[in-house]
């Protein structure tokens, strides 16, 4: 019977996945972490709807030994992919002259023109402010295609860039870069496939060896991984039948199940041995005794997660409840599959458990100075924590996408692009007088002198390259489209868009000039009363993502720590073991901070998900010490009995989460860094700490008692 409800719930749980996995998607963009409702995306989709673009890619090559021939091609080849609303280059790039004021037409000469049988260009265009350093370098080395994405498939960056780059391949072009927020969302996105499909098979490896070390058998080692993959599959099923978005958080599920569940498996065959070494009907006996330990392990590891539910950002949330889902799922496996699956044949070849090392007074005291200086200082480096977000810091400094930004930042001076869109507040069609021309002419010029702004490109330049006031510019940019695909990047019917670049691409960077845009605007109340202005960029969505991500830490912790001690105290009943039993998450909390100021790892989307974790998982190991000295009223033999089990499982733990750190996305590595690093300090300060408290407690106890 054990082993039909074993089989069969193995088979409910396969069934889950096959009906599930066609509805798995993947969203990389910072979009996927914010409501709808978000005033940045808010911002971003009223630029889209306006321009029909939802983002640029750059695509620089190097013009030595690149013909203007072979450049038309590319640019043709890429103007006719599904995905692409404009592309501008030097074959766009017109000089204009004069107005004529009979026919409204601008004269314009471009700067590529045909010499005999070969095109030639024109290398004045170097000195055009309006082209230089965005369709080619100042020094005339690299040429830029500057690609906009058509409204509606900003969502399919992967499949964009895998086509863009095909492309390229297909003429021939094998030395490119390419730059643009779809670039870093199609790089993370490929991050994100090999962390669902790649990564997995190496976590199993290293939990496995850790468990082969500790039980001398494969199959004992096999089976600690049973339940929590079984889990892993449940909820990764789950995600696809409720449409859950797989982005760089949530495709973390899987792995934290497998990594943390693989504890229940290796407490319970833990006892199993034990059990079998007493000759006692080993396979009920361990159900019995371990049902209740693994079940509250569950819990509390759970109270850790369940604070993201109560969280505003959507991927948190999804994170929260997906997690406690396969968590629960992982306990619960244990006690129902792992029964069917092992065999009393085992327990003639039965192996225990060496008895745990005995740590030298001297190495608890230096501990504990350790503590206090390391606690002491504390406040000092917490306070240098980067509160910092850039996307492309998210990816190591030997990536091919940072050798592209880095290339991008010498050659055209910017990295990142914003707009600016100007509408009439009265809506209808946009409408300009010699006043509010004369204000916008002073506005881009305070705008150019800004900090973190390299380059300004708005209608505003083409009046002043062929002196044509602005009012009767935009009628006619609006009329005759004598820019070409340009024309889209400055105007529409409704709306003046003046466009923005910037060197920087971080977060702070990013507030630091909306703010100082929106000090500009209030200096023209003319034009402040009579327009709209709305500034976008997907850098400024990265800015809401990290205003919210330090929000949700605050929340996190405070709801995590009051869960966790509602949970002690509802265990034990008692102030001095809930008290006893918190001082390992409290220190681990604290030191985790502490690792990133030290390590220099931003307060970012995947290490705001830590301090929850560790106080989910350290827990776990108080709890089972704290269990055990209740059970027998003496610290040094709840140790011996405790000492293993945690010591192992911390290993297991720190070896799963090592696999995160040879991914090439730095935001898994430094999530591995803080694991690893916080999990080790939790481990030392339950095995070392808490037994020298419990120990001086007991010892005070017993004078007094004695007295």
């Amino acid at each position: 019977m054990i082993k039909l409800v074993s089989f069969a719930t193995l088979t409910a749980v396969v069934v889950v996945l096959f009906l599930g996995i066609d509805g798995l998607y993947f969203e990389p963009s910072p979009g996927s972490f914010l409501s709808e409702d978000d005033p940045e995306l808010m911002a971003f989709s009223r630029v889209a709807r306006e321009f029909g673009d939802t983002g640029t890619v750059m695509v620089v090559l190097n013009s030595s030994g690149l013909s203007l021939e072979k450049l038309k091609e590319v640019t043709q080849k890429i103007d006719g992919l599904d995905w692409v609303n404009t592309v501008a280059s030097v074959f766009d790039a017109v000089e204009l002259g004069k107005l004529n004021l009979l026919t409204l037409q601008i004269p314009k000469t471009e700067y590529v023109y045909q010499s005999g049988e070969k095109l030639v260009l024109n290398m004045d265009i170097l000195n055009d402010p309006f082209y230089r350093d965005l369709i080619i370098s100042s020094d005339g080395e690299y040429y830029g295609v500057l690609i906009t994405v058509a409204s509606g498939n900003e969502f399919k960056s992967g499949s964009n860039i895998l086509s863009l780059k095909a492309t390229l391949k297909e003429l021939g072009i094998n030395e490119y870069r390419l730059i643009g927020e779809s670039v870093a969302n199609s790089t993370t996105f490929r991050s994100i496939m090999d962390l669902t499909f790649v990564y997995p098979p190496f976590i199993f490896l290293a939990i496995f060896t850790v468990y082969m070390v500790k039980f001398r058998r494969i199959s004992l080692a096999l089976l600690t991984l049973v339940p929590p993959a079984g889990a892993a599959v449940l909820v990764v099923g789950i995600m696809g039948l409720i449409k859950t978005q797989i982005n760089s958080l949530t495709v973390m599920i899987p792995s934290f199940i497998v990594i943390i569940g693989s504890a229940y498996g290796m407490h319970f065959l833990s006892r199993f041995q034990e059990n079998c070494a007493k000759q006692e009907n080993p396979i009920r006996r361990t159900i019995h005794e371990e049902r209740v330990p693994i079940l509250f392990s569950a819990l509390t590891t759970m109270a850790g997660f369940s604070s993201y539910i109560l969280l505003d950002m959507r991927a948190f949330r999804d994170m929260g409840i997906l997690v406690c889902v396969g968590i629960f799922s992982s306990a619960v496996f244990t006690l129902i599959i792992l029964p069917g699956l092992v065999s009393t044949k085992w327990c003639a070849s039965v192996v225990l458990t060496a008895s745990p090392v005995e740590i030298s007074p001297k190495i608890r005291k230096a501990l504990m100075w350790v503590i206090v200086v390391m606690s002491a200082i504390s406040p000092l480096l917490i306070m240098t924590i980067p509160m910092n977000i850039d996307q492309y810091a998210f990816f190591k400094e030997n990536s091919e996408i940072r050798r592209n930004a880095e290339k991008m930042k010498e050659a055209f001076g910017w990295l990142t692009n914003y707009t600016l869109m100007i509408t009439p507040k009265s809506g209808g069609k946009l409408a300009i007088t010699g006043e509010q021309a004369s204000q916008l002419v002073d506005f881009q010029k305070e705008l150019e002198a800004l900090e973190g702004i390299s380059k300004v490109l708005s209608p505003v330049d083409i009046s002043r390259q062929t002196n044509i006031p602005l009012p009767l510019l935009i009628r006619v940019l609006d009329n005759t489209g004598v820019l070409g695909s340009a024309t889209s990047l400055m105007i529409s019917q409704r709306a003046m868009r003046i466009n923005l670049f910037s060197p920087t691409s971080d977060s702070l960077s990013a507030e630091k000039l909306k703010d100082s845009v929106k000090e500009l605007i209030a200096r023209y109340p003319l034009l402040d009363e009579k327009f709209d202005f709305t500034l976008a960029g997907t850098t400024l969505i990265w800015k809401s993502v990290n205003s919210s991500v330090v929000s949700n830490q605050i929340q996190s912790l405070v709801v995590s720590f009051a869960l966790i001690l509602l949970l002690l105290f509802t265990i034990f009943k008692s102030v001095k073991s809930t008290f006893i039993a918190t001082i390992p998450i409290a220190l681990t909390t604290l030191f985790n901070f502490i690792f990133m100021a030290l390590f220099r790892i931003s307060l970012s989307i995947s290490t705001a998900l830590i301090s929850g974790m560790l106080m989910g998982l350290v827990i776990d190991y108080a709890i089972h010490f704290t269990i055990w000295l209740r059970r027998f009223g003496d610290p040094e033999r709840a140790y011996h009995q405790t000492a293993a089990a945690i010591f192992t499982n911390g290993l297991s733990l720190i070896a799963g989460f090592s696999v995160l750190l040879l991914t090439p996305l730095l935001l898994y590595v430094d999530v591995a860094k803080l694991m690893v690093s916080g999990l080790a300090v939790g481990m030392t300060f339950t095995l070392i700490l808490l037994p020298e408290i419990a120990a001086r407690r007991w010892k005070k106890d017993k004078l007094q008692g004695d007295a």
